[in-house]
């Protein structure tokens, strides 16, 4: 097949994670290797880094995405304007909510994070415009923040840029293979050559994995609202989040974010962006979501959209190798909590390096060989309402 562009390494998908790739791959200083970034739209970018919340919170059950997100916040804060440290809070509301909130204390001090139990009086003067009642704990992440994610993407994009690598703006249709060996990716402004491909388009993924080995990146819809505009507070709130009741809200500077995974699943098969059409239940999740806040902030709905973003059987993204195609490797299902510390972790295994044997096992797209494709979405969909808490541990 006569190719239109040569590389040694096509990465598909030029969001956050795969914009993180062109730049940690490039940072090796060996200019020889030649890279191409496809995209089917550099601006805007279409798939979930274009519509994520952006809080980031570092501590999780799993151990192994604790560490990818302590080490993407590490990246993002060298970003100019790409991470802002205004700290996380999360609330119980019951005694047994307050009880889960000093495990998630006691493990996240044991993972070397910044982690404190406070008074409600003092979450209260943290974030008074998203804030109200009493509650039976409220637990600080000091170290926690905001991502700006289409800024950190353009960062990435530009350092690769001024590395040598390609931006190919086009639509990747097929991954070609002969013999068990990738040989390139057809785009629609041809084919692209390569010796090594990367999967890391997100929602579609599933759409370039045709393999007999199951990959279960099940595309779901999430709503997500934003307030009406409002005077920049010097202080910027923290993100906060009411776990029992699959509530959060961040403050985006000049107006109020607010989401709730507190309705029965949906999975949503994407089109063009990774905006889905609006689900009529959605606007009571809202609704009830918004009496979390307090009356004095008048919190109206400015916008609401159908955010689709990923979920995996075990919460977990996948990232890695793929067993079936020599030279494939993905990078999908990955949230802009742990985008950095996936892509560093991917482009250490593509150039040889030693690897953490517990991360590459953990996040091995391999995974679910021999599962059926029917029992991997149901379990991917249940695990929607306990988006926080993964079946994966440290064992």
């Amino acid at each position: 097949m006569e190719a239109s562009y040569s590389a040694d390494l096509a990465i598909i998908g030029a969001g956050i994670v795969g914009s993180a790739l062109g730049y940690f791959l490039s940072s090796s200083g060996d200019n020889s290797k030649k890279i191409v970034l496809i995209d089917r739209s550099f601006a805007p970018l279409k798939g979930s880094t274009g519509h994520a919340p952006g809080f980031v919170g570092q501590y999780n059950e799993s151990e192994v995405l604790t560490r990818l997100a302590k080490e993407t916040v590490h990246e993002y804060r060298r970003i100019p304007a790409g991470f802002d440290v205004v700290g996380g809070l999360e609330l119980a509301t019951s005694p047994a909510g307050a009880e889960r909130l000093k495990q998630r204390h006691d493990s996240a001090k044991r993972a070397g994070l910044e982690a404190e139990l406070i008074t409600t009086e003092q979450a209260i003067r943290m974030a008074p415009a998203l804030i109200k009642g009493e509650y039976t704990a409220a637990l600080h992440f000091a170290g926690d923040g905001a991502a700006n994610a289409i800024r950190i993407t353009t960062f990435f994009q530009d350092e690769a840029r001024a590395r040598g690598v390609q931006l190919l703006q086009a639509d990747a249709t097929k991954i070609q293979q002969a013999n068990g060996q990738v040989e390139g990716v057809m785009t629609t402004a041809g084919f692209v050559q390569a010796k090594k491909v990367i999967i890391a388009t997100g929602i579609w993924a599933p759409e370039l994995s045709d393999f007999q080995t199951p990959i279960p990146i099940i595309p779901v819809a999430h709503p997500y609202m934003y307030g009406k505009y409002h005077e920049l507070s010097e202080h910027r709130a923290p993100w906060v989040r009411w776990p029992e009741h699959h509530v959060y809200a961040r403050d985006h500077g000049t107006f109020y974010g607010l989401g709730s995974y507190d309705h029965p699943p949906f999975a949503q098969q994407p089109n063009e962006t990774a905006i889905g059409d609006w689900i009529e239940d959605f606007g009571a999740t809202l609704d009830t979501a918004m009496k979390f806040i307090p009356d004095s902030t008048n919190l109206e709905i400015r916008e609401k959209f159908n955010g689709i973003f990923s979920m995996t059987p075990d919460n977990m993204p996948l990232v890695g190798a793929v067993a079936e195609v020599a030279g494939l490797y993905m990078a999908a299902a990955v949230w802009v909590t742990h985008a950095a510390g996936s892509a560093k972790f991917l482009a250490q295994m593509i150039q040889g390096e030693a690897l953490d044997e517990t991360l590459k096992k953990a996040l091995d797209p391999n995974r679910f060989k021999g599962r059926e494709m029917k029992e991997l979405t149901q379990e991917s969909l249940d695990g929607y309402n306990h988006i926080y808490k993964t079946v994966a541990s440290s064992e």
